[in-house]
């Protein structure tokens, strides 16, 4: 498969390595979201040591090590290994001398688990040798917190030697789109939607085939990759699997505050504050602050950052028992394809926010947005609570635009512009100077032509 996106980070990553001197890269991202791939692509035409860690002991982890560092060297490393870290890191220090060598130390993490004192090691060489040599050392994991508390924090022994520090994000729609060049907008919509944007999920669709076929033999077969994928995740990072999946369950539906969680699941609040700051840090759950920020602190709701998790839960997990028996097919047509676009609804508002990020310059003469997001508040004249979709803030000059999405069949027309116009109120003190629409099917004649009013088809937005 061909390399897709991550011109940003090639780019980053090209410029530290063409700056002289040391360089240390840390980078990590939640699992899956394509961090290895990124560096084989960048490691691919340039002199390297690539080591992975694994889950094993630290005497594997330094034959491993070994056998990397001596086939950069040319040398036949089988059954061949250093007599201990120091020296397998020295090694190092000679073949970059004349010129750069990147060392990549992937799954970083699985090392700082089993070497004791890894990272002061590492210190030690760094401080007395590579600050004088050519390597650019780049370490990578996927325990974001772990690379955050070791690595990154001042009580690691490798504080203030990282010179970059690199989050790996998913891709946004257009990146994912992609994978599936030949599907139409709402398809590729739909296929951003059930992977929210993770470069391995994307991977395990097959162009070749139809988004209902791929979606059937992925989430609806008990030999799908997507089955069991939730709880193989959950396995790698916490010992009680099914209290995660209770609570992840109760977010997903429509738990929104620890009250109500607790509630749903029977579980204390305070436990369960506990397991939502561990899922916020490995990203299955956000916190979704409503803009603006500081007056709607009051409006925030835990939600599912994960687009494979919502889809999960919100049709395979209910029907495991059916997809087992090999009924998985016939649930999906009969009782998920006909939901998917109001699946798709919060979905669509994510791609939109996107949209409105990508295409700032277009509001360059009038305001500079600053951040975009969603607002929620109360209707003053219904007393009742009310949101709007996508909202972007020009916080100097205190203007905004505020969207509306609509993924449906229908058109939308000049019912939904007035209740957006109604909505802005909301966003006081900030004034709305612009109101966007997003339709998946266009829009209808009664909608008047106004100076103010932006309308986005979807086409519009993967053109």
């Amino acid at each position: 498969m061909k390399f897709i996106g991550r011109e940003k980070e090639l780019g980053q990553l090209d410029a530290l390595y063409h700056q002289p001197g040391f360089q240390m890269v840390v980078m990590y991202g939640r699992r899956r979201v394509g961090k290895t791939t990124l560096l084989n692509e960048f490691t691919r035409d340039k002199r390297s040591i690539f080591y992975m860690a694994t889950r094993t002991s630290a005497g594997d982890n330094l034959a491993g090590l070994s056998r990397a560092i001596l086939a950069g060297s040319g040398i036949d490393g089988m059954g061949a290994s250093f007599s201990g870290y120091p020296e397998a890191f020295h090694s190092l220090t000679g073949m970059a001398r004349s010129e750069r060598l990147v060392v990549v130390l992937d799954e970083f993490p699985y090392l700082l688990e089993v070497v004791a004192g890894i990272t002061s090691v590492l210190q030690k060489v760094i401080d007395q040798e590579w600050l004088r040599s050519g390597i650019m050392l780049i370490l990578c994991g996927s325990s974001i917190s772990m690379m955050e508390d070791e690595v990154l924090s001042e009580k690691s022994p490798l504080y203030g030697r990282c010179t970059a520090q690199m989050d790996i994000q998913p891709f946004d729609y257009r990146a994912a789109a992609e994978f599936v060049p030949d599907y139409s907008p709402e398809n590729k919509a739909l296929s951003y939607g059930i992977t929210g944007g993770i470069p391995k999920y994307l991977s395990m669709l097959d162009p070749g085939k139809s988004l209902e076929d791929n979606i059937i033999a992925l989430f609806f077969d008990d030999a799908g990759f997507f089955f069991e994928e939730p709880g193989n995740l959950l396995q790698q990072e916490f010992r009680n699997v099914a209290a995660y999946n209770t609570l992840l369950q109760a977010v997903a539906g429509g738990a929104v505050q620890v009250s109500e969680m607790s509630q749903k699941t029977h579980m204390d609040t305070a436990l369960i504050s506990q397991m939502l700051r561990r899922l916020l840090r490995i990203r299955i759950v956000r916190k979704d602050v409503p803009v603006p920020r500081q007056q709607n602190k009051r409006y925030t709701q835990y939600v599912l950052q994960d687009g494979m998790f919502r889809f999960w839960f919100a049709y395979v997990a209910s029907a495991a028992n059916a997809v087992e028996r090999g009924y998985g097919a016939e649930y999906f047509r009969q009782r998920v394809k006909p939901s998917l676009h109001n699946y798709m609804e919060s979905e669509f508002e994510g791609i939109c926010r996107q949209y409105l990020w990508n295409h700032l310059m277009d509001f360059s003469g009038e305001l500079f947005i600053t951040d975009v997001g969603k607002c929620r508040g109360m209707d003053a004249k219904k007393r009742e609570p009310a949101d709007i979709d996508v909202v972007g803030i020009d916080d100097s000059s205190k203007t905004a635009v505020a969207g509306e999405c609509k993924f449906k069949r229908e058109k939308v027309g000049a019912r939904e512009l007035a209740t957006l116009k109604h909505r802005a109120g909301l966003i006081r003190p900030y004034q709305v100077k612009d109101f966007l629409l997003f339709s998946l099917s266009g829009f209808s004649p009664d909608l008047p032509a106004e100076p103010g009013v932006r309308l986005v088809t979807l086409e519009d937005m993967y053109r």
